[in-house]
C-alpha cells in the first residue's frame, strides 16, 4: 500500500513538472510564425506523392518553426467538404492517407506551443493522381513520348507531345480503375504501367529504347511536364488541355472517316489506330 502510494506521488510530481515546464514555454512563447508548406515536388521524387500510392496518398511537408512544440493539418476535398484537422504531429511533415483517385485537396497548418498558435500557413492545392507508379512506371512513360514526339523540336509538336502522355496513361487508367470492356480483358494481365509499355508488343521494349539512345536523362522538360499533366488531369505543359477520351497517339480525338493523312498501326488487341488524324494534310 505504501509502496502503491510512493509510485502514485512520483507519477504525480513528473507530471506536474512536465505541466510546469510547459507553462514555462508557453509563458515565454508570446508568438508562433506561420509555418510554409513546402512547394509540391512534381518529378522525379517521391516526396510529395510516394511512389504506388499516388492516388490514394499525399504527404504534405513544411518548414519548423521556432519554439513549436507540435503542428497541426487541416484538409479539405474530397470527402472533407471543409477545413478539417486531419492530424497532429510534432515532425514538420504529415502523409495523408485514404484520399480519392484524382481529387484537389487543400491543405493549411498551423504550429503550437502550449495555449500559443500561430497563424493558418498560405493554403496549398494538390492532387491525387489518375493511377499508380514508381519510379521505373515513371520513366518508361516519359521515354516513350520522347521516342514518338518528343525529341522533335518547334512549337508544331507541343500538341502531339501532350497528347502522346495522354493515350499511353489513358488504357492503362480506363483497364485499371473503369474496367473498361476494350482495355481490361487485355491489360489485367499486366501488373504496371511499364509492362503494358515494354512487353505488350503495342509499343516498344526498353531494349529497343536503349539501343535507339532513349534514356531517362535525355527526356526533355517538355515531356516530363506533358506526362505529370496526364498523370495528375491537369493541364500542365502551356496550358493544353488533355485529352482522356483519347487512346492512340494523334493531335486530337481519332476519327476514322477524316480525309486527311494519318499514319496508322495495328493495336495489340486488334483493330487499327490513327496517328496524326487530322494533324498533317
Amino acid at each position: 500500500m505504501f509502496a502503491a502510494f510512493i509510485i502514485a506521488m512520483l507519477v504525480f510530481t513528473f507530471i506536474s513538472s512536465d505541466l510546469r515546464v510547459d507553462a514555462a514555454d508557453t509563458a515565454a512563447v508570446k508568438k508562433l510564425s506561420a509555418p510554409t508548406i513546402v512547394p509540391e515536388a512534381r518529378y522525379d521524387s517521391a516526396d510529395t506523392h510516394p511512389y504506388n500510392k499516388q492516388t490514394n496518398t499525399i504527404i504534405v511537408d513544411w518548414n519548423d518553426v521556432k519554439n513549436a512544440k507540435k503542428y497541426v493539418l487541416y484538409v479539405k476535398g474530397g470527402a472533407y467538404t471543409s477545413y478539417t484537422k486531419y492530424k497532429t504531429v510534432t515532425a514538420s511533415k504529415c502523409t495523408v492517407t485514404n484520399l480519392k483517385r484524382c481529387t484537389n485537396y487543400k491543405f493549411k497548418v498551423r504550429a503550437v506551443n502550449g495555449s500559443v498558435k500561430s497563424s493558418f500557413s498560405k493554403v496549398v492545392t494538390i492532387k491525387t493522381a489518375r493511377m499508380d507508379y514508381d519510379q521505373r512506371g515513371w520513366e518508361a512513360i516519359c521515354k516513350v513520348v520522347t521516342h514518338e514526339v518528343g525529341g522533335m523540336d518547334g512549337d508544331i509538336w507541343d500538341k502531339p507531345i501532350v497528347y502522346a502522355a495522354d493515350c499511353i496513361t489513358n488504357a492503362y487508367t480506363y483497364a485499371k480503375y473503369t474496367n473498361h470492356p476494350i482495355f481490361t480483358p487485355y491489360l489485367k494481365r499486366y501488373n504496371c504501367i511499364q509492362d503494358v509499355l515494354y512487353k505488350s508488343g503495342g509499343y516498344i521494349s526498353e531494349a529497343a529504347l536503349t539501343n535507339r539512345g532513349v534514356t531517362y536523362y535525355k527526356v526533355p522538360e517538355k515531356v516530363k511536364q506533358a506526362v505529370y499533366g496526364a498523370l495528375y488531369c491537369k493541364a500542365y505543359y502551356k496550358g493544353i488541355k488533355n485529352d482522356f477520351s483519347i487512346f492512340w497517339w494523334c493531335n486530337t480525338r481519332t476519327r476514322v472517316t477524316s480525309s486527311k493523312v494519318s499514319y496508322c498501326f495495328q493495336l495489340p488487341w486488334g483493330g487499327y489506330g490513327c496517328f496524326w488524324n487530322q494533324y498533317w494534310g
